[in-house]
């Protein structure tokens, strides 16, 4: 029978590839854009975020040095995550992860994707294709995707198709497909796989490619959203087929992404952190939708690989996480990383 034998969470923000003294390029957009963020499960303006935390002297925890050093911290955990996936030696893993308008533009969102293709191609962007990025995205691009040439990784069909069909008698109606979607190219930001999934083949597979699965959540854009509960059963679901599965395969769970941002809200993250280590997914599911949106929203992510852990009596660590400041108001990206072992 298969059996998960790890579980990862790791961040995969642009910003842990954006050098330090390039952060303000991101911080500007933050203050000057004008669009509403999400901070305690509300919509706001940068002013009024800043006004509710001005007295927790974000600036200080922004300056250069600590920056530097944060990133430092950061980047060693990610190698620590990554040795201990090659030490694993898994056959197969599962990553679930999400699509920010980078495969799935404005012709169709599916809510769950689980990809069933013989390979995935992960390419650079072109020159045409750089033109559309908000500022300062160009420069994280060393984090997820290959330097000049496509770089090709293996699926695994037949477990895919398997997952498909059994999450589908659970009542999950999730879109399947056996060819990598590329978007319309005279509209897209990227052409091959999402950063989601560029970051973890990049800095967790590096040179111990195995094959994968791809489940995709919808959790940035509305009006289908799944939920943070229906995630949890689908990760339930997808943990509960691998065990059924009659192939004596070792398999690795992913969850990529996360946690709180573009405001970071570190009470909230190490209380999601504690609740997965402890299996407390009663308390992760008590915060309502709002906690769970914009860059905040890959969190969901983390629950559903959660869920597909129930039953693997894998124990859940906190490697390290830091906080990657940006802003007086407190803006900028979390750095999370677990394992289950």
């Amino acid at each position: 029978m298969a059996r998960i034998v790890l579980g990862i969470g790791c961040a995969h923000t642009p910003q842990l590839h954006t050098p330090a003294d390039k952060w303000d390029i991101r911080a500007k957009r933050d203050i000057a854009d004008g669009v509403p963020m999400w901070y305690h499960g509300e919509r706001m303006t940068y002013a009024d975020v800043e006004g509710k935390r001005r007295h927790l002297n974000f600036l200080e925890q922004s300056e250069m040095s600590i920056r530097r050093e944060r990133l430092a911290k950061s980047y060693r955990a990610v190698d620590q995550l990554s040795e201990i996936f090659a030490a694993a030696k898994p056959d197969a893993t599962i990553i679930f992860g999400n699509d920010q308008a980078e495969m799935f533009l404005d012709d169709i969102k599916p809510a769950f994707t689980i990809m069933g293709c013989q390979e995935f191609e992960n390419m650079p962007r072109t020159d045409d294709q750089k033109t559309r990025l908000p500022p300062g995205i160009e420069l994280s691009d060393v984090g997820h995707l290959p330097d000049k040439d496509t770089s090709v990784y293996p699926g695994h069909p037949e477990l895919a198709k398997y997952l498909a069909n059994f999450v589908t008698l659970k009542n999950f109606d999730v879109a399947y497909s056996s060819r990598q979607f590329h978007p319309d190219p005279t509209r897209s930001q990227l052409g091959g796989m999402p950063h989601s999934y560029g970051f973890i083949y990049k800095q967790i597979f590096r040179e111990y490619v195995r094959p994968h699965v791809p489940i995709d959540t919808n959790t940035f854009f509305s009006p289908n959203q799944p939920q943070a509960p229906r995630c949890y059963a689908l990760g339930q679901a997808i943990g509960e087929a691998v065990r059924a599965w009659a192939d004596d395969l070792r398999i690795c769970i992913i969850a990529s992404g996360g946690l709180s941002h573009s405001v970071v809200d570190e009470e909230f993250d190490r209380d999601i952190m504690q609740a997965m280590a402890k299996n407390d997914f009663e308390h992760l599911l008590t915060y309502h939708e709002g906690y769970y949106q914009a860059g905040s929203s890959e969190i969901k992510s983390w629950i559903s690989a959660g869920g597909a852990m129930q039953g693997s009596n894998l124990k859940g660590q906190i490697v390290d996480y830091h906080a990657l400041y940006r802003t007086p108001a407190g803006t900028g990206s979390s750095a999370a990383f677990m394992v289950w072992q």
